[in-house]
């Protein structure tokens, strides 16, 4: 990569990750874009289109630097499956994703890249590897340290049972008992119930 596209990398990603993640994309072919902040996903790749076309990895530019590079890794770890097996049967977060997954982020797991208490919780991580990172409640407790809270901002476990709530889409809930990782919420706004992530931001209402 040329020095302005690394030091446009140092804005999303640790300082000392950065030639990694550099070497990472030309070693490959695919194009890479920051996007808007998207509830239900941190990032996703998608193969080409076209018999000729380039894959495509797309994340959420609102992330902080430790969970970019985690779902950087993610997607190239989806890339690299579908170049070994092209479309056949494969599961999006089988067997081959997660071998695939957990050998890229090995040269990254050092404590000049990730603060040692994120870098122990990614290793515990790595012992039980999850479709997504977001699914690991201990690895998630740990990085949302590291986001940029804006004000009157929680946690919906924090929340006492039977608070009212809003998430980022507008409707608003009222919190229920917990279901393992869960709780499950009476909206207001629709009258149905849902399953909200227990480390799910939400602003408080009256």
């Amino acid at each position: 990569m040329k020095a302005e596209e690394l030091e446009l990398l140092k804005r999303y990603f640790p300082e000392a990750a950065v030639p990694m993640v550099g070497e990472m994309f030309t070693q490959r072919r695919f194009k890479l874009h920051f996007k808007r902040p998207r509830s239900s996903k941190l990032g996703d790749f998608r193969p080409p289109r076209t018999k000729n076309g380039i894959c495509s990895i797309t994340i959420n530019l609102d992330l902080n630097p430790y969970q970019m590079l985690i779902t950087y890794v993610h997607e190239v770890a989806h890339y690299d499956v579908y170049q070994q097996y092209g479309s056949r049967c494969v599961q999006p977060h089988g067997q081959e994703w997660q071998t695939c997954f957990y050998t890229l982020l090995q040269p990254f797991l050092t404590e000049t890249i990730f603060p040692k208490d994120v870098l122990t919780a990614l290793q515990k991580h790595l012992n039980h590897i999850k479709a997504s990172s977001t699914a690991d409640l201990n690895l998630q407790r740990v990085m949302q340290k590291y986001d940029k809270q804006p004000e009157n901002v929680n946690t919906l476990e924090s929340l006492p049972n039977g608070a009212r709530f809003t998430l980022k889409n507008g409707l608003v809930f009222r919190k229920g008992e917990k279901q393992r990782t869960r709780y499950k919420c009476y909206c207001e706004s629709n009258s149905r119930w849902y399953f909200v992530s227990a480390l799910a931001e939400v602003q408080v209402l009256q």
